[in-house]
Protein backbone atom coordinates (compact mmCIF):
# COMPACT_ATOMS: atom_id res chain seq x y z
CA UNK A 1 0.00 0.00 0.00
CA UNK A 2 1.63 3.22 -0.44
CA UNK A 3 0.80 6.50 1.05
CA UNK A 4 1.29 9.64 -0.35
CA UNK A 5 2.29 13.20 0.69
CA UNK A 6 0.80 16.30 -1.20
CA UNK A 7 2.79 19.47 0.03
CA UNK A 8 -0.22 21.79 -1.35
CA UNK A 9 -2.91 19.39 0.17
CA UNK A 10 -4.25 21.66 3.52
CA UNK A 11 -3.50 20.48 6.60
CA UNK A 12 -4.50 22.78 10.22
CA UNK A 13 -1.46 24.55 12.46
CA UNK A 14 -2.16 23.99 15.85
CA UNK A 15 -0.21 24.42 18.79
CA UNK A 16 -0.04 21.21 19.04
CA UNK A 17 0.29 17.87 17.53
CA UNK A 18 -2.76 17.69 14.51
CA UNK A 19 -4.91 14.48 15.34
CA UNK A 20 -7.19 13.10 12.84
CA UNK A 21 -10.13 10.28 13.57
CA UNK A 22 -12.05 8.41 11.45
CA UNK A 23 -16.07 9.09 11.14
CA UNK A 24 -16.43 5.47 13.18
CA UNK A 25 -14.91 6.71 15.71
CA UNK A 26 -16.40 10.24 16.40
CA UNK A 27 -18.42 11.45 19.39
CA UNK A 28 -21.15 14.22 20.01
CA UNK A 29 -19.14 17.39 21.25
CA UNK A 30 -15.79 16.44 19.68
CA UNK A 31 -14.41 19.40 17.58
CA UNK A 32 -13.33 19.39 13.71
CA UNK A 33 -12.17 20.73 11.06
CA UNK A 34 -14.85 21.05 7.91
CA UNK A 35 -14.07 23.37 4.79
CA UNK A 36 -11.61 25.29 7.30
CA UNK A 37 -13.70 26.27 9.96
CA UNK A 38 -14.09 24.50 13.42
CA UNK A 39 -17.51 23.03 13.69
CA UNK A 40 -18.92 20.42 17.06
CA UNK A 41 -20.46 17.23 15.93
CA UNK A 42 -23.93 17.08 17.07
CA UNK A 43 -24.68 12.95 16.38
CA UNK A 44 -22.92 10.87 13.82
CA UNK A 45 -25.62 7.86 12.91
CA UNK A 46 -26.07 4.84 10.47
CA UNK A 47 -27.90 5.12 7.14
CA UNK A 48 -30.10 2.28 5.87
CA UNK A 49 -28.85 0.77 3.03
CA UNK A 50 -32.01 0.96 1.09
CA UNK A 51 -30.94 4.76 1.23
CA UNK A 52 -27.27 4.60 0.11
CA UNK A 53 -26.38 6.84 -2.80
CA UNK A 54 -24.98 5.09 -6.21
CA UNK A 55 -21.61 5.19 -5.72
CA UNK A 56 -21.44 3.34 -2.34
CA UNK A 57 -23.96 0.42 -3.46
CA UNK A 58 -21.62 0.43 -6.73
CA UNK A 59 -17.96 -0.15 -4.58
CA UNK A 60 -19.83 -2.10 -2.09
CA UNK A 61 -20.64 -5.11 -4.70
CA UNK A 62 -16.91 -4.53 -6.26
CA UNK A 63 -15.63 -5.30 -2.20
CA UNK A 64 -17.95 -8.60 -2.63
CA UNK A 65 -21.06 -7.63 -0.62
CA UNK A 66 -19.50 -7.77 2.85
CA UNK A 67 -21.66 -7.42 5.78
CA UNK A 68 -23.45 -3.60 5.32
CA UNK A 69 -23.68 -3.29 9.16
CA UNK A 70 -20.05 -3.18 9.63
CA UNK A 71 -18.39 -2.53 6.20
CA UNK A 72 -15.89 -0.03 7.08
CA UNK A 73 -16.70 2.21 3.99
CA UNK A 74 -20.31 2.27 4.53
CA UNK A 75 -21.83 5.88 4.49
CA UNK A 76 -22.46 7.42 7.70
CA UNK A 77 -24.62 10.57 8.45
CA UNK A 78 -22.52 13.27 10.05
CA UNK A 79 -24.42 16.66 11.96
CA UNK A 80 -22.37 19.47 12.86
CA UNK A 81 -22.62 22.47 14.17
CA UNK A 82 -20.70 25.83 13.26
CA UNK A 83 -18.79 26.69 16.61
CA UNK A 84 -18.27 30.27 15.75
CA UNK A 85 -21.76 30.73 15.13
CA UNK A 86 -24.13 28.20 17.29
CA UNK A 87 -27.46 29.70 15.92
CA UNK A 88 -26.65 28.86 12.47
CA UNK A 89 -28.41 26.49 10.85
CA UNK A 90 -26.58 22.85 11.35
CA UNK A 91 -24.60 21.05 8.34
CA UNK A 92 -26.14 17.39 7.37
CA UNK A 93 -23.38 15.76 5.60
CA UNK A 94 -22.72 12.40 4.13
CA UNK A 95 -19.39 10.74 3.98
CA UNK A 96 -17.63 7.00 4.52
CA UNK A 97 -17.35 5.53 7.86
CA UNK A 98 -13.44 5.39 7.34
CA UNK A 99 -13.03 9.02 6.33
CA UNK A 100 -10.72 10.96 8.98
CA UNK A 101 -11.33 14.46 10.37
CA UNK A 102 -8.95 16.87 11.54
CA UNK A 103 -9.68 17.45 15.37
CA UNK A 104 -9.32 20.76 17.12
CA UNK A 105 -8.42 21.45 20.96
CA UNK A 106 -10.82 23.01 22.81
CA UNK A 107 -8.55 26.24 22.40
CA UNK A 108 -7.67 27.21 18.83
CA UNK A 109 -6.05 29.21 16.51
CA UNK A 110 -8.26 31.58 14.13
CA UNK A 111 -7.50 33.97 11.24
CA UNK A 112 -8.44 37.65 12.06
CA UNK A 113 -9.68 38.22 8.76
CA UNK A 114 -11.26 34.72 7.29
CA UNK A 115 -12.43 33.50 10.52
CA UNK A 116 -10.33 30.16 9.19
CA UNK A 117 -8.38 27.59 10.78
CA UNK A 118 -4.69 28.69 10.22
CA UNK A 119 -3.63 28.19 7.12
CA UNK A 120 -6.82 30.75 5.63
CA UNK A 121 -7.01 29.79 1.88
CA UNK A 122 -4.86 33.21 1.51
CA UNK A 123 -2.21 32.10 2.84
CA UNK A 124 -2.26 28.84 2.03
CA UNK A 125 -2.57 29.95 -1.82
CA UNK A 126 0.26 32.00 -1.72
CA UNK A 127 2.28 28.79 -0.55
CA UNK A 128 1.34 26.92 -3.19
CA UNK A 129 2.37 29.83 -5.61
CA UNK A 130 5.86 29.74 -4.37
CA UNK A 131 6.12 26.47 -4.34
CA UNK A 132 5.17 26.02 -8.00
CA UNK A 133 7.19 29.01 -8.60
CA UNK A 134 10.47 27.07 -7.38
CA UNK A 135 9.47 24.29 -9.23
CA UNK A 136 9.06 25.84 -12.58
CA UNK A 137 12.77 26.97 -11.78
CA UNK A 138 13.91 23.23 -11.32
CA UNK A 139 12.23 22.05 -14.68
CA UNK A 140 14.09 24.69 -16.31
CA UNK A 141 17.02 23.07 -14.83
CA UNK A 142 16.68 19.76 -16.08
CA UNK A 143 19.25 17.98 -18.31
CA UNK A 144 18.48 14.73 -21.09
CA UNK A 145 19.56 11.87 -19.62
CA UNK A 146 18.54 12.62 -15.86
CA UNK A 147 15.83 11.48 -13.76
CA UNK A 148 13.19 13.88 -13.93
CA UNK A 149 12.27 13.09 -10.12
CA UNK A 150 15.50 13.34 -8.61
CA UNK A 151 17.21 15.46 -11.15
CA UNK A 152 20.25 12.77 -10.75
CA UNK A 153 22.02 11.07 -13.85
CA UNK A 154 20.67 7.70 -14.57
CA UNK A 155 23.28 4.90 -14.87
CA UNK A 156 22.85 1.84 -17.13
CA UNK A 157 22.63 -0.24 -13.99
CA UNK A 158 19.79 1.50 -12.17
CA UNK A 159 16.28 0.48 -12.75
CA UNK A 160 14.44 2.88 -14.61
CA UNK A 161 11.26 4.03 -16.91
CA UNK A 162 10.74 6.28 -19.88
CA UNK A 163 7.65 7.49 -20.94
CA UNK A 164 6.39 7.41 -24.73
CA UNK A 165 5.63 10.10 -26.74
CA UNK A 166 6.61 14.08 -25.49
CA UNK A 167 7.81 15.35 -22.71
CA UNK A 168 5.49 16.71 -20.98
CA UNK A 169 7.43 18.39 -18.53
CA UNK A 170 10.56 19.95 -20.79
CA UNK A 171 8.54 19.68 -24.53
CA UNK A 172 12.01 21.10 -25.66
CA UNK A 173 13.86 17.65 -24.71
CA UNK A 174 11.93 15.60 -27.71
CA UNK A 175 9.87 12.54 -27.84
CA UNK A 176 10.50 9.64 -25.14
CA UNK A 177 12.54 11.39 -22.68
CA UNK A 178 10.52 11.72 -19.72
CA UNK A 179 12.26 8.74 -17.70
CA UNK A 180 12.47 8.21 -13.94
CA UNK A 181 14.36 5.82 -11.53
CA UNK A 182 11.67 3.26 -10.30
CA UNK A 183 13.47 3.23 -6.85
CA UNK A 184 11.71 4.22 -3.91
CA UNK A 185 12.59 7.40 -3.72
CA UNK A 186 11.65 8.77 -6.85
CA UNK A 187 7.98 7.02 -6.83
CA UNK A 188 6.28 10.31 -6.00
CA UNK A 189 7.68 11.67 -8.84
CA UNK A 190 7.09 9.18 -11.18
CA UNK A 191 3.25 8.59 -9.88
CA UNK A 192 2.91 12.40 -10.36
CA UNK A 193 4.02 12.08 -14.04
CA UNK A 194 1.84 8.91 -14.69
CA UNK A 195 -1.15 10.80 -13.61
CA UNK A 196 -0.02 13.99 -15.81
CA UNK A 197 0.80 11.41 -19.01
CA UNK A 198 -2.75 9.67 -18.63
CA UNK A 199 -4.54 13.21 -18.52
CA UNK A 200 -2.67 14.57 -21.60
CA UNK A 201 -4.27 12.31 -23.99
CA UNK A 202 -8.25 10.72 -23.84
CA UNK A 203 -8.48 7.35 -23.27
CA UNK A 204 -4.85 6.92 -22.07
CA UNK A 205 -4.76 4.48 -18.99
CA UNK A 206 -1.79 5.62 -16.41
CA UNK A 207 0.98 2.42 -16.43
CA UNK A 208 1.41 2.73 -12.35
CA UNK A 209 -2.42 2.78 -11.60
CA UNK A 210 -5.01 -0.07 -11.21
CA UNK A 211 -8.68 0.90 -10.80
CA UNK A 212 -9.34 -2.87 -9.01
CA UNK A 213 -9.48 -3.56 -5.34
CA UNK A 214 -5.65 -5.32 -4.69
CA UNK A 215 -6.97 -8.18 -1.80
CA UNK A 216 -3.65 -8.93 0.46
CA UNK A 217 -4.35 -12.34 2.35
CA UNK A 218 -3.58 -13.26 5.77
CA UNK A 219 -0.29 -15.75 3.76
CA UNK A 220 0.99 -12.26 2.76
CA UNK A 221 -0.29 -13.22 -0.89
CA UNK A 222 -1.60 -10.44 -3.06
CA UNK A 223 -4.45 -11.12 -5.80
CA UNK A 224 -6.30 -8.18 -7.80
CA UNK A 225 -9.93 -8.23 -8.85
CA UNK A 226 -8.67 -7.10 -12.28
CA UNK A 227 -7.80 -9.49 -14.61
CA UNK A 228 -5.31 -6.97 -16.49
CA UNK A 229 -4.43 -5.21 -13.41
CA UNK A 230 -1.03 -3.12 -14.44
CA UNK A 231 0.76 -5.22 -12.03
CA UNK A 232 0.87 -7.59 -14.73
CA UNK A 233 3.13 -4.97 -16.97
CA UNK A 234 5.29 -3.25 -14.14
CA UNK A 235 6.21 -4.43 -10.61
CA UNK A 236 3.53 -5.12 -8.23
CA UNK A 237 5.58 -2.65 -5.93
CA UNK A 238 5.11 -0.19 -7.82
CA UNK A 239 1.28 0.00 -8.86
CA UNK A 240 -1.07 2.07 -6.61
CA UNK A 241 -4.70 0.20 -6.42
CA UNK A 242 -7.73 2.21 -6.39
CA UNK A 243 -8.96 0.24 -3.26
CA UNK A 244 -6.45 -2.15 -0.79
CA UNK A 245 -7.61 -4.95 1.40
CA UNK A 246 -5.86 -7.06 4.07
CA UNK A 247 -7.06 -9.94 5.20
CA UNK A 248 -7.17 -10.76 9.10
CA UNK A 249 -9.18 -12.83 11.66
CA UNK A 250 -10.99 -9.85 12.94
CA UNK A 251 -11.98 -8.95 9.43
CA UNK A 252 -15.50 -10.35 9.46
CA UNK A 253 -16.21 -10.13 5.92
CA UNK A 254 -13.24 -12.20 5.06
CA UNK A 255 -13.59 -14.87 7.29
CA UNK A 256 -15.12 -16.91 4.08
CA UNK A 257 -11.74 -16.31 2.03
CA UNK A 258 -9.35 -19.46 2.07
CA UNK A 259 -6.25 -17.67 3.53
CA UNK A 260 -8.58 -17.63 6.93
CA UNK A 261 -9.15 -21.41 6.40
CA UNK A 262 -7.02 -22.26 9.46
CA UNK A 263 -7.98 -19.57 12.11
CA UNK A 264 -9.65 -19.99 14.71
CA UNK A 265 -12.43 -17.28 15.58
Amino acid sequence: MHFRYDPDEWRPELPGPVRSVATDDLTADTLVVWERRPYRVVEVREREQANWPKEYREAWVKQNMPDPATWYCRPRAIVLRSEEEPTAKPQHLQGPNNYYWHTLPEHYPLCRLCKEIPPCRHVHNERIMARATEKMEKEMALMPGVCHGCREPITKRQKHFTFPGPNLIRPDLGDNTAVFHTRKGCWDFLSSYDKRWAAAEEGRSRFFYCEGTETEHHDGSFECSKPDCAAKRVHKDLVQHAMWVRHHPRMREARGCWCLASQLF
